[in-house]
Formats: structure tokens, sequence, C-alpha cells
């Protein structure tokens, strides 16, 4: 957990509490860790089927690289293999990683809850948000593919479901 300088000055000790919460969260629920190995299985999922193709003169031979005398360069092998082959893999998989990753958050957002500091995290990602000048109501399917947190209007209306619950 890093506490910069601007987030400081932008939020009240108490929010800063709260955010720091959340964030004890995702370490809590075993987010962190959960992160770090899929993240791994991902490398080593990518350049393990990237071995299997280093040694595929056709896949050479179908971008121009045809001249069975010369090697391929390892970083020409790399780029075709990522940017071909891999790529329709990455979009599926970052989609599935995005949608764990939002879930996540609104899981570290009800730690925060249940520790009883709602409405200062909601203040706090409030002023987090408006200093930031991020999107206040972006695409539902836009920010469920390209953003790994939900949007402010959605974590809000999480937070305080969890909160009209515990009342």
């Amino acid at each position: 957990i890093v506490l910069f300088d601007t987030l400081m000055e932008q939020v009240s000790d108490d929010e800063i509490l709260a955010i720091l919460g959340h964030e004890l969260g995702h370490w809590k629920l075993g987010h962190t860790l959960t992160n770090f190995c899929v993240t791994q299985v991902y490398f080593g999922a990518a350049f393990y089927f990237f071995s299997q193709c280093y040694t595929s003169r056709d896949l050479y031979a179908a971008f121009g690289f045809d001249n069975p005398s010369s090697s391929i360069p390892t970083v020409i092998a790399l780029m075709l293999f990522f940017q071909t082959l891999w790529a329709p893999v990455d979009k599926i998989l970052s989609f599935i990683l995005t949608i764990f990753s939002r879930h996540c958050e609104f899981a570290a957002d009800r730690f925060s809850v249940d520790l009883g500091m709602s409405q200062m995290l909601q203040s706090g990602l409030c002023k987090i948000h408006l200093e930031n000048l991020g999107a206040m109501c972006p695409d539902k399917f836009y920010s469920m593919y390209h953003y790994s947190h939900p949007p402010l209007v959605e974590r809000l209306s999480a937070m305080m479901a969890l909160d009209k619950k515990k009342a």
C-alpha cells in the first residue's frame, strides 16, 4: 500500500483510514496473492505457447520470412506471436481478468463498509475521482471491458445498498 502526498492533500484523515480499510481488504481477502498467481500463470501460458510456435517455419513463411537458410530473430518471433496468434486469446483473458478485478474492488469496498467506514470511503472516493477528473458515468459496456475498477456511480450505489441492508 502506497500513500502519495497528493492523496494526503486531497482527503481527510478519516477518509484515508477508510481508503486504507479498502486496500487492506484486498490483502485480507487474498486479492494480492491471487492476482500474483494469475499473472504468473498467464505469462507462463503465453511463453509456453510461444515456445510451441517458435520453431514453426510455416508461421514465419506466412509473413514473408521464408528463407530456410536464415534463422528468425527472437524479437521478430515474439512480435509475430503476440501480435497475431496470442492477440485474440489476450483479448478474452484480459476481459475475464477485468471482470475479476472489478469483483475484487466491490469486495474490498464491502470490507471497508463492514469496518464501519462506508460514509468516509464514499466521500474519499468522490474527492479522489473529482480531483483525477475521472469519467462520472461512462458507458456500461465500455467500462466493463476497459476499466479495472468499477465506475464511481456503481461503487457508491453498491455501498449505499450495503448500508441499507445494515440499517
